[in-house]
């Protein structure tokens, strides 16, 4: 109603923001996609992530499932199942993970941005898997305080969106800046290696097929 007013007190106001299930939210147990936490005690607090949001004017939509305590780049859970990727659901391709549920409820638009957590690739590899995209700040640019740690000295809280704005944005309310879009970057001249040998051994043998032919529609020789 505000936006068809013409007020928008954020780029975020009125937008639904999915949570991967390691951040706390007042009232709520932090399961860490782990049957262990089930039962765990509510928490007394939203973490400060999940205030920003809100005071921000984001819709938090709901949690979404991960590997258990993030400690997969797969995105499988034994527990509450394993979200399906959504190009595939029918032979039930992984989605990576961790943020496995959360690159799915963008993907699936159930969410403008699915929050998550990045150790070694927790939101940059479901994104890729999923076709959107994921990212993971400096450690200390936002607060991770109410966040289930996989490693304390790694761990980062990114945003996953439909397009490189709208994480940007996201990250900036998530730091306590100014949302801005970022300009985009002069890339003529830029040189991409692509991988030939060791990489390539076992390759899926769909993934082998469709390899080929995307990285010369994507950059013809010259």
């Amino acid at each position: 109603m505000l936006r068809k007013a013409g007020i928008v007190p954020s780029p975020l106001a009125g937008l639904p923001i999915s949570l991967k299930d390691l951040f706390d939210v007042a009232g709520e147990t932090t399961s860490a996609g782990s049957a262990v936490l089930r039962d765990a005690p509510p928490a007394k607090a939203d973490a400060p992530a999940v205030a920003r949001l809100r005071a921000a004017g984001a819709v938090i939509v709901g949690r979404t499932n991960l590997t258990e305590f993030a400690y997969s780049g797969i995105g499988i859970n034994p527990h509450y199942d394993t979200p399906r990727n959504p190009y595939d659901r029918a032979t039930g391709r992984v989605p990576g993970g961790s943020t496995a549920g959360g690159a799915v409820s963008v993907a699936d638009s159930m969410a403008v941005i699915g929050l998550g957590t990045d150790t070694g690739g927790s939101t940059r590899i479901p994104a890729a898997l999923c076709g959107i995209v994921g990212y993971k700040p400096t450690q200390y640019r936002i607060p991770t305080n109410g966040v289930f740690p996989l490693s304390y000295s790694l761990d980062s809280i990114g945003p996953m969106g439909l397009s490189v704005a709208c994480c940007a944005i996201c990250d900036a309310v998530l730091a306590g800046e100014t949302p801005a879009i970022p300009t985009p970057a002069d890339l003529s001249g830029l040189r991409i290696a692509i991988p030939q040998t060791i990489v390539l051994d076992d390759l899926d043998q769909d993934v082998g097929r469709d390899f080929g032919p995307v990285l010369q529609e994507q950059h013809p020789r010259p």
